[in-house]
């Protein structure tokens, strides 16, 4: 069993959310799935290879929605979700129970961790902390302005080398 798992990268919550998602299916859908990750961009014109799309199951998180039928899985929270109005029927034609969106939430993380724990059972006690720094971070919900640029919890350090590496393979497992 293959699943290709798109994401945002260079981006905390990106990688984040493909790390929520990579355990939550591996502990409550596939625990034996072989997990291939691909970084997305936000960039001009046509946003997917669609070639991307060539595992059994294939999902993206924290990214715009891809409107092709061998998307398995989606999750987002950004308004700017779907690039066209039919991108946006084709979501809302799909009845798999396997594609969400709230664009109300601050994170894709804790969305995904949410969605995981409330529909499948998913026990997301042991990631509580990447949940939560994935929420201020992705919100900009610091404690203080001081926080955001001294870098002192070692989740914002992290953050640092998550968004400023050239290196699109620092993140693949």
């Amino acid at each position: 069993m293959k699943l290709r798992l798109l994401y945002h990268g260079h981006c905390f919550d990106g990688v984040a959310s493909a790390a929520t998602f990579t355990r939550f299916y591996k502990e409550r859908i596939h625990p034996d799935a072989e997990v291939n990750y691909a970084g997305l961009l936000h960039r001009p014109g046509n946003l997917f290879d669609l070639n991307l799309f060539d595992s059994d199951e294939n999902a993206i998180v924290d990214f715009k929605y891809a409107a092709s039928d061998k998307l398995t899985w989606w999750f987002d929270h950004h308004e700017s979700a779907f690039l066209t109005p039919e991108d946006e029927a084709h979501f809302r034609a799909d009845t798999s129970g396997k594609k969400f969106l709230d664009a109300t939430r601050k994170s894709c993380t804790e969305f995904i961790a949410d969605v995981a724990s409330s529909r499948f059972g998913f026990d997301v006690t042991p990631i509580e902390s990447l949940v939560h720094w994935a929420h201020i971070i992705d919100g900009a919900l610091y404690s203080s302005p001081a926080q955001c640029v001294e870098l002192k919890e070692p989740a914002l350090q992290l953050m640092q080398v998550i968004e400023s590496t050239p290196d699109n393979t620092l993140f693949v497992s």
